[in-house]
């Protein structure tokens, strides 16, 4: 069937925030990696970058740069020069005149697909200073055509109050659905900490800034496994922003990194639907949703209420919201893939 979404209201208070819920309210989603940082070994839930740096940008990545400090990860960008001479330094080695640190989700076995991911983070801020979030995968087909998928969850401009959110593939070296978006920031990043998170899925890419939408894209082309990455980069050299070779001993602090994939009950038709019995379980992505006058007198006055299909939700005439209540509607596309992810981590 041909997805569609039918609302018909004829209630004053219907609420319909078109973009999407995170996770924390809406129990359609289930965690599937967590990390408060308590704690940090590398080779366990994540390793640590030693030495491999992107674009031209003038840091060397050190494992002596990513510390827990009181419950938090702590990456620190210095000014310090380093000198390579490992293999896997870049070309064969060099000297760096800064270090900082990087860490990446352990083993690709475990790559990440669709779902909302999320960082409570205090960004550093100043000249030169690129703090990020992100998705990526990367898969060669030949000695000079590769491909990969990247969602920028969020990249901090060293120059400016603004985040910056990116979606993009590549494949043989030819870029596809560049996206690139500077967000105003409601406030600055370095006073306090924030969340900053992605919902991802089939159709489409929403960012989230302190759990609010900022921005939502169309797309077709993300749909590999993805790496978690968390990184305290400087701008390149081809940047208008780069750092002017200044003192620098900055941090980037990480309070919690969360990971929610959706539910699935991708068969289910539901006709009418008793929120009196409607428990945790039945917050599943169904396959139709259809709610009547019988349904809305079901509805708890005041409450949140959160429903997905994949084929269609219809209110028909006579379906009313109670005052002061939420509900939310969506169509997501039936994911396997997260069946065979939840598989994975267990």
């Amino acid at each position: 069937m041909k997805k569609r979404l039918v609302i018909i209201v004829l209630a004053g208070y219907f609420i319909f925030p078109a973009l999407g819920q995170h996770p924390p309210q809406d129990k359609n989603w289930e965690v599937v990696f967590q990390d408060d940082f308590s704690s940090f070994t590398h080779g366990q839930r994540w390793y640590v970058s030693n030495g491999i740096r992107t674009e031209n940008e003038p840091q060397h990545y050190l494992p002596d740069n990513v510390n827990i400090v009181n419950g938090e990860l702590v990456l620190t960008a210095k000014k310090e020069n380093y000198h390579c001479t490992r293999p896997n330094c870049n070309c064969g080695g060099g000297t760096y005149n800064y270090t900082s640190g990087k860490i990446v989700s352990y083993n690709n076995s475990k790559l990440y697909h669709y779902g909302y991911y999320e960082m409570y983070a205090k960004l550093p801020v100043g000249l030169g200073l690129f703090p990020a979030f992100w998705l990526w995968s990367e898969e060669y087909s030949g000695p000079d055509c590769v491909w990969y998928n990247e969602i920028d969850i969020m990249e901090a401009g060293g120059c400016n109050s603004t985040i910056t959110t990116t979606n993009y593939r590549e494949f043989c070296k030819s870029l596809e659905h560049p996206n690139k978006v500077a967000v105003p920031h409601p406030c600055n990043y370095a006073n306090s900490f924030h969340w900053y998170g992605v919902e991802w899925d089939q159709d489409k890419i929403t960012w989230y800034i302190d759990r609010k939408v900022v921005r939502q894209v169309r797309h077709t082309g993300m749909q590999h496994r993805m790496q978690i990455i968390i990184n305290l980069a400087l701008f390149p050299s081809w940047s208008d922003c780069q750092a002017d070779g200044s003192p620098l001993f900055v941090h980037m602090y990480i309070d919690t990194v969360n990971a929610y994939q959706l539910k699935y009950d991708c068969k289910k038709v539901v006709n009418e639907i008793d929120f009196a019995t409607w428990t945790d379980d039945d917050y599943r992505v169904k396959k139709s949703i259809t709610m009547s006058s019988v349904t809305s007198v079901t509805i708890p006055p005041g409450s949140n209420i959160y429903l997905r299909a994949t084929d269609f939700i219809e209110l028909n005439n006579g379906f009313e919201v109670p005052s002061g209540t939420e509900l939310y509607l969506d169509i997501n596309p039936c994911d396997i893939t997260a069946r065979v992810q939840k598989k994975l981590e267990e």
